[in-house]
C-alpha cells in the first residue's frame, strides 16, 4: 500500500474545507488562497476548530481496532460535537496533473470515506489509503502521522517536533536513501529482527523460541548431570557414615565397660578406708562413749549475764555541750523581727535594669551619629544619561570576525565545485541484495547471507551519495549567500559601535567632562552617597529623640518603684534618682542582718531541750551502773573468788569462761570422734564391715580384668557411678543408629543414577544451543552493518536539514544566531552566534526555541518533499510568543515560502491581523476574517 502511493508523489493545494459537523462548525466553508491564506480570529471563533479541521478533511483517521490511542482520544475529546452524532468533514484539494479531488470524511463512523476525482467521478482513495482510510498526506510523501508531526503545527506546539521524532526517522530515512521508495535500512533491520525473533528469539522466562528452549534444555541437562554426581557422592557418604556409626556403637559399649570397672573399683577404695578409720577409733576408745561437756551450763550463763550488764552500762561522763542554764541566759537577749524589706523588691530590681538598658541605648546611638559625605559635582546631565555615556566609553569597537570572511571564502570555493550524477542501477541492485541476502539467511545460509546484504548496503550508500549531489550544490549556494549576509553585519555592526563612541566623547565634552568611563560613572554614585548620607541623619535624628524618651520614662518607673516601698522623697536629678536607690538598698541590708539574728531564736530553743535531755541521760546513767557493778561482784563471790571491787570481779570472771571453754573444746573433739565410729559401722559391728570390704575388692578386680587397663587409667571413679546412666542409653542409641542407617543403605544403593548417560545429554544439548547462538551472532553482524549505512544516511539529513535552517536563521533572530547544527535522530537543534557558543535551542527563550523549530518544521517538510511535491503548511499562533521585530521577520519568511508551498497560518494577534492587511493582495494571497461562533 505504502509503494503504490508513493510512485504518485504530487503538488497539492488545498481549495476549500467544509466542516459539515466539527466541533461547534456546522456547515460551514473555510476558502484557502494558492499562497499565503492568514485566517484572524478572536477567542470563541473556532479559530483551533477549523485548524484541527482542515487536518483531519486531508489526513482523515485510522481505521485501526480497539480502543484509541491516547492522542487520538484527546482529538475525540476537543474536536467530535457535542450535541450531535454526525461527525463529517470534507476537502477539495487540487493536484499538479490538473485533478480535482474531493476528500471525504465521515470521522465517526470511518466507513463513508472516499477520495474521489471531482471531473471523472471515480474513486481514487486506493492511492492515498493508509490505516484503512483515506490519507492525503500520502501524496505528498508523508502520512497522517509524519505530516501532523511537521506540516501541521498546533496552537503553542512548535516544540512537538521533539516529541515525534522517533516516529519521523523512518521518513527520513526513505526521503534520503531510496527516492521516495519504501525499501529503507529501518525496513530490512525490521526484516532480520522479525528473522531473529522466530529463528532465534530471546534468552526470557516466557519465551518459547530456540534460543530460549536450547539455553533451557542445556539448564536441565546440566541439573540433571549434577543431580548424578550429587546422588553418587550421597550414596559414598552415606557408605561412610554407616561404618562410622558401627564404629561409634563399638566405642560405646567399650565406654560402659570402662566405667562400670571404675565405679567398682572406687567403691572398693572407699570401703577400705572406712574399715581403716574405724579401727584406729576403736582402739582408741575402747568399746567406751566419753564423758558429757554441759554439766555447768546454768553457773556458766549467771556469769555470762553479769558481764554483760557490766558492760552494757555506760560510764557517766561530761555532756560536752553548753548547760541549759547558758542557752537560756542567750534566748533572753536575741532582738525582735524588723518591719520593711530585707532584700531589694521585684520592681525596684527591674526598673533599675530598665533605666540601665536605656541609658546604654542611649549613649551607643550618639556614637553611631552618621559621618558627613563630600558634595557631588554639579553636573547637567540625568544619571541615566551619565550612566548610558559610562557604558558607551566601556563598550570595545567590535571588529570583523576572521572566521566569517573564511567561512565567505570557503563557500565560494565550494560553490564553484563540480557535482555528479545519479547513477539508478546502484539503487536497483542494493535493493536486490538486501532481498537475496535475508533469503539466504531465512535458509540457514549464514554466510552468504550477510555478504549479499553487505553487498546491497554498500550499493545503497554509492547511490545516495551520487542522488544528493545535486542537492548539496543547492545548499552550498545557500551557505555562500550567509556567509556574505553574516560579513555585512558585522561591518554594519563595526560601524554603528564607532558611531555611538564619537557621539558619547563630544557629549562628554559639552558636559565639561573627561571622556573617561570611571570619571562619569563617579558623579551618579556620589550623588546617591549625599542622598543616602541624608536619608540617614535623619533616621539617626528620629531614634534618638524615641532612645531619649524611654530613658525618661525608665527614671521615672524607678522612682516610683522606690516610693511604693516606703522611700517617698522626691528626687531632682539622675544623682539623686541613684543616692535615693543606694539608701533604699542599704537600708534592706540592716534589716536582713536584724532578721537573720532573730531567726536564731528556733535553733536556741532546739538546743535547750537537748541540753535538758543530755542531764537527765546522764543521771540514769549513774544509778544503772552502780545496780551492775553490785551484780558482778555478787556472781564472783559466790564461785568462791574473793573481790572487792567490779573491776577485779570483771577481770577474774573472763578467767574462769576462758579455763571452762578449753575444757569444753576437747569434750567436744572426742564426741565427734565417736559419733564418726559409729557412722563408720553403720549399725553394725567390725566384722561386718571387714566383710563388705572384701566383697567388693574381688567385684572390681573382676569388672576391671575386662577393660584395657589404659582404658581403665582414662576414667575417673569419682564420678563413674554419674554418667554411667547416660552412658548406657547412648550405646543403646547407636546400636540402633547403626542398625537403621545399615537398612536405609541396601534401599538407596538401588535408586543411584548414572553419570555417564547424564554427561551424554549435556553434550548434546550444548551443540544445540551453541547453534543457535551462531545464528544469533550472525543475525547480530548483519545488523550491524545495516545500522551503520542507517547512521551514514543520517549524516547526509544532517547538513541539508542545516543548511536549509541556517539559510533563514540570522533574518529572524536579527543576526544573533549565525549557524546551526542539526541531530536527524532526535531532531535536536544547537544554533551558535558570532562568537561561535554552541547552545541547545530548546534551553534558549521559549519564544526564540519557538521561532528555531518552526525553521526546523520548514526545513524538514521541503526535505521531505524536496523534488517531487509540494506540501502545504498549516499554522496555528505560531508567532505568539514572538516580540513585534520578529513577529514581522516570520511573517515575510513565510510569504517568502509561499511563493513554492501554500501556507495557512491561523492568528488572533492584531500586529500579524495588520500585517496581513497590508502584505497580502492578489489571487494567490488572501485574509480571512472570523466571527464568534454561536454557543446554541
Amino acid at each position: 500500500m505504502a509503494g503504490e502511493a508513493s510512485s504518485r508523489f504530487t503538488d497539492v493545494q488545498i481549495r476549500s474545507v467544509t466542516a459539515h459537523a466539527f466541533g461547534p462548525l456546522a456547515g460551514e466553508t473555510l476558502r484557502l488562497a494558492e499562497g499565503m491564506t492568514v485566517i484572524v480570529g478572536d477567542n470563541e471563533s473556532a479559530k483551533s476548530s477549523w485548524h484541527a479541521a482542515i487536518l483531519a478533511a486531508l489526513c482523515g483517521r485510522r481505521r485501526g481496532k480497539g480502543a484509541p490511542r491516547r492522542e487520538e482520544q484527546r482529538f475525540i475529546d476537543l474536536h467530535k460535537p457535542w450535541d450531535r452524532e454526525e461527525w463529517l468533514v470534507t476537502a477539495e484539494v487540487m493536484l499538479d496533473d490538473g485533478r480535482r479531488i474531493e476528500l471525504r470524511h465521515d470521522l465517526a463512523a470511518k466507513v463513508a470515506c472516499h477520495a474521489k476525482d471531482l471531473d471523472l467521478g471515480n474513486d481514487i482513495s486506493a492511492e492515498v489509503m493508509n490505516d484503512g482510510a483515506p490519507d492525503g498526506a500520502r501524496w505528498v510523501g508523508l502520512d497522517r502521522t509524519s505530516f501532523a508531526a511537521t506540516a501541521c503545527i498546533a496552537q503553542a506546539d512548535v516544540l512537538g517536533v521533539l516529541g515525534a521524532a522517533d516516529g519521523l526517522q523512518e521518513t527520513l530515512q526513505r526521503a534520503a536513501a531510496t527516492a521516495g521508495t519504501d525499501a529503507t535500512a529501518a525496513a530490512a533491520l525490521e526484516c532480520l529482527d522479525s528473522f531473529k525473533r522466530e529463528h532465534v528469539g530471546t534468552d526470557r522466562a516466557n519465551s518459547t523460541k530456540p534460543l530460549r528452549r536450547a539455553t533451557i534444555a542445556l539448564q536441565n541437562t546440566e541439573r540433571a548431570l549434577d543431580d548424578a554426581k550429587a546422588s553418587h557422592a550421597l550414596y559414598l557418604q552415606r557408605v561412610e557414615h554407616t561404618e562410622a556409626l558401627h564404629r561409634h556403637a563399638h566405642d560405646a559399649q567399650q565406654r560402659v565397660a570402662a566405667y562400670e570397672a571404675a565405679a567398682a573399683t572406687h567403691t572398693a577404695e572407699q570401703l577400705c578406708e572406712r574399715l581403716r578409720e574405724a579401727e584406729e577409733l576403736d582402739a582408741r576408745f575402747g568399746g567406751l562413749a566419753p564423758p558429757d561437756a554441759a554439766d555447768d551450763d546454768e553457773i556458766a550463763n549467771a556469769v555470762a549475764n553479769a558481764l554483760a550488764s557490766w558492760r552494757s552500762v555506760p560510764v557517766p561522763g561530761a555532756s560536752g555541750q553548753r548547760s541549759s542554764a547558758e542557752i537560756e541566759q542567750e534566748l533572753a537577749a536575741l532582738p525582735i523581727d524588723p518591719e520593711g524589706d530585707t532584700v531589694v523588691h521585684e520592681n525596684v530590681r527591674l526598673a533599675e535594669d530598665q533605666l540601665a538598658r536605656a541609658e546604654a541605648q542611649l549613649s551607643q546611638h550618639d556614637r553611631s551619629r552618621p559621618a558627613a559625605t563630600p558634595p557631588a559635582p554639579q553636573v547637567a546631565a540625568g544619571d541615566d544619561e551619565l550612566l548610558d555615556l559610562a557604558r558607551v566609553l566601556d563598550s570595545p569597537i567590535p571588529e570583523v570576525p576572521a572566521e566569517l570572511v573564511q567561512r565567505e571564502r570557503a563557500a565560494q570555493r565550494a560553490a564553484s565545485a563540480p557535482t555528479g550524477t545519479s547513477p539508478q542501477a546502484a539503487t536497483v541492485g542494493s535493493v536486490a541484495g538486501i532481498v537475496v541476502g535475508l533469503a539466504a539467511l531465512a535458509l540457514r545460509q549464514p554466510v552468504s547471507g550477510a555478504v549479499l546484504v553487505v553487498v546491497g548496503l554498500v550499493l545503497a550508500a554509492y547511490a545516495v551519495v551520487r542522488r544528493r549531489a545535486s542537492e548539496v550544490n543547492e545548499a552550498v549556494v545557500g551557505a555562500l549567500a550567509t556567509a556574505q549576509a553574516a560579513v555585512l553585519s558585522a561591518r554594519q555592526q563595526l560601524a554603528a559601535a564607532e558611531q555611538r563612541r564619537a557621539w558619547a566623547i563630544q557629549r562628554c565634552g559639552d558636559l565639561g567632562l573627561p571622556a573617561d568611563a570611571a570619571a562619569v560613572r563617579a558623579i551618579p554614585v556620589a550623588r546617591a552617597a549625599e542622598k543616602s548620607h541624608a536619608e540617614s541623619l535623619q533616621r539617626w535624628t528620629e531614634q534618638r529623640a524615641a532612645l531619649a524618651d524611654d530613658f525618661s520614662q525608665a527614671a521615672g518607673g524607678l522612682a516610683g518603684a522606690l516610693a511604693a516601698r516606703g522611700h517617698t522623697d522626691r528626687v531632682a536629678d539622675l544623682a539623686g534618682l541613684r543616692a535615693a536607690t543606694e539608701a533604699y538598698r542599704a537600708d534592706c541590708a540592716t534589716r536582713a542582718a536584724q532578721a537573720a539574728a532573730a531567726a536564731r531564736r528556733a535553733d536556741l530553743v532546739r538546743q535547750l531541750e537537748a541540753a535538758l535531755e543530755a542531764e537527765r541521760r546522764v543521771a540514769s546513767d549513774v544509778q544503772a551502773r552502780g545496780a551492775a557493778a553490785n551484780q558482778l561482784v555478787r556472781v564472783a563471790r559466790e564461785r568462791g573468788i574473793p573481790v572487792d571491787t567490779p573491776e577485779q570481779a570483771e577481770t577474774e570472771l573472763m578467767e574462769w569462761q576462758q579455763r571452762r571453754a578449753e575444757r569444753i573444746s576437747r569434750l567436744s573433739d572426742e564426741q565427734k570422734d565417736w559419733t564418726q565410729l559409729n557412722a563408720l559401722l553403720n549399725g553394725g559391728s567390725l566384722n561386718d564391715l571387714r566383710s563388705i570390704t572384701s566383697t567388693a575388692s574381688e567385684k572390681a578386680g573382676a569388672l576391671a580384668a575386662r577393660v584395657s587397663p589404659e582404658v581403665l587409667a582414662t576414667v575417673d571413679g569419682a564420678t563413674a557411678d554419674e554418667q554411667l546412666p547416660r552412658l548406657r542409653e547412648e550405646a543403646a542409641q547407636t546400636s540402633n543408629l547403626a542398625a537403621t542407617a545399615e537398612g536405609e543403605l541396601r534401599q538407596f544403593a538401588g535408586a543411584v543414577l548414572s553419570v555417564s548417560e547424564a554427561e551424554e545429554s549435556l553434550e548434546g544439548a550444548r551443540a544445540e544451543l551453541a547453534r543457535v547462538c551462531e545464528l544469533e551472532e550472525t543475525l547480530e553482524l548483519t545488523a550491524g552493518f545495516l545500522k551503520s549505512a542507517q547512521e551514514r544516511v543520517h549524516r547526509d539529513i544532517a547538513p541539508l536539514l542545516a543548511n536549509t535552517v541556517c539559510a533563514w536563521l540570522p533574518k529572524i533572530t536579527n543576526d544573533r544566531y549565525v549557524d546551526v547544527v542539526v541531530n536527524p535522530t532526535s531532531l535536536e537543534v544547537q544554533v551558535a552566534g558570532v562568537g561561535g557558543t554552541w547552545r541547545r535551542a530548546d534551553l534558549l527563550s521559549y519564544g526564540t526555541a519557538e521561532q528555531i523549530y518552526l525553521l526546523l518544521r520548514i526545513a524538514l517538510v521541503d526535505h521531505l518533499t524536496r523534488g517531487h511535491d509540494t506540501c502545504p503548511l498549516l499554522l496555528d499562533d505560531v508567532t505568539v510568543h514572538a516580540d513585534a521585530s520578529r513577529t514581522v521577520d516570520i511573517l515575510n519568511l513565510l510569504h517568502e515560502v509561499s511563493k513554492e508551498r501554500q501556507i495557512v497560518l491561523f492568528t488572533q494577534e492584531a500586529n500579524v491581523a495588520t500585517w496581513a492587511q497590508r502584505q497580502l493582495s492578489g489571487p494567490r494571497d488572501a485574509v480571512v476574517q472570523l466571527t464568534e461562533v454561536s454557543s446554541t
